[in-house]
């Protein structure tokens, strides 16, 4: 008697599961990015841990809400790489009010945390760390890195106009649960410290700053991605950040221009100009 063919079935079965298994993986996502303008970002990951990186608020036009937005338990972390009004915006008050841990430098850290029992909050809230120093918030780590700016804070009292020192101004480097890595560059100007980045940490996506004056013109910022790809497969999209939409002075970059160096230096990468608003999945 003839055994029965089975390949066919086999063969089909097979195929079921393969097509799953890619359904299953064009829906699986490391992170959401959504822009609020100049420097500001929510991240959330897949377990759900919301991280806010620049909170800038008040005197932002390209905010979409008030500082009332975030509600206590909508946040779990708060990055701030300068202690300049718009790069850490408005990081202790909505700390406060959601109950978010700030991670920071020391120094910056230390000034936050006499001021956040102003608005409520408490100083066990701000987690003091140098360059280098790594926070984990559930399944996701953040380490602090290099970044060549300045970090002065402004004083309130306008009868001491003399700005206080935030320390060292930082990036950062975010490791998401499935191993997606996505670097923060800060306010920086360029440096071969972006190589080091790109050898020794490899990331998949890099928020780079491409304003001018202040730190990289969009054609620098090109090339800081360049040498974020040494050593470095993972590197598929970068994304511009440090700018605005709304009332942009006329020295400051644009994401177009930063588009167009990218081009011009013949990098094979995707750039991804976020729109105000708008959320947009991060994968390997």
């Amino acid at each position: 008697m003839r055994e029965p063919n089975l390949t066919p079935r086999r063969t089909v079965f097979v195929a079921a599961l393969v097509a799953a298994a890619l359904a299953w993986g064009s829906m699986a996502k490391a992170a959401e990015m959504t822009f609020y303008g100049n420097q500001f970002f929510r991240l959330v990951s897949d377990e759900g841990k919301v991280i806010l990186i620049n909170p800038w608020i008040k005197g932002n036009k390209d905010a979409p809400f008030d500082i009332d937005f975030f509600k206590k338990g909508e946040v779990d972390l708060i990055l701030a790489t300068s202690g300049h009004g718009d790069d850490q915006g408005n990081a202790v008050e909505i700390a406060a009010k959601t109950g978010a841990t700030i991670f920071t430098v020391s120094e910056l850290g230390a000034w936050m945390q006499n001021q956040i029992e102003g608005f409520g909050g408490s100083k066990k809230q701000v987690y003091r760390g140098g360059i280098g120093g790594r926070y984990k918030v559930g399944g996701v780590t953040v380490q602090l890195i290099q970044s060549a700016h300045g970090s002065g804070i402004a004083p309130s009292d306008k009868a001491f106009p003399a700005r206080y020192s935030g320390g060292p101004a930082s990036g950062a480097l975010i490791t998401f649960e499935d191993g997606l890595k996505v670097l923060m560059a800060g306010s920086t100007g360029l440096s071969m410290e972006f190589q080091l980045f790109g050898m020794r940490y490899q990331p998949h996506v890099a928020l780079i700053p491409i304003a001018g004056r202040f730190m990289m013109h969009p054609d620098d910022a090109a090339y800081a991605a360049k040498l974020l790809m040494t050593d470095n497969p993972n590197l598929k999209t970068v994304v511009p950040q440090h700018f605005r939409v709304k009332s942009s002075p006329g020295w400051m970059g644009t994401p177009d221009q930063f588009a167009a160096e990218i081009k011009n230096l013949g990098l094979d990468l995707e750039v991804l100009s976020p729109e105000i608003g708008k959320a947009y999945t991060l994968r390997k």
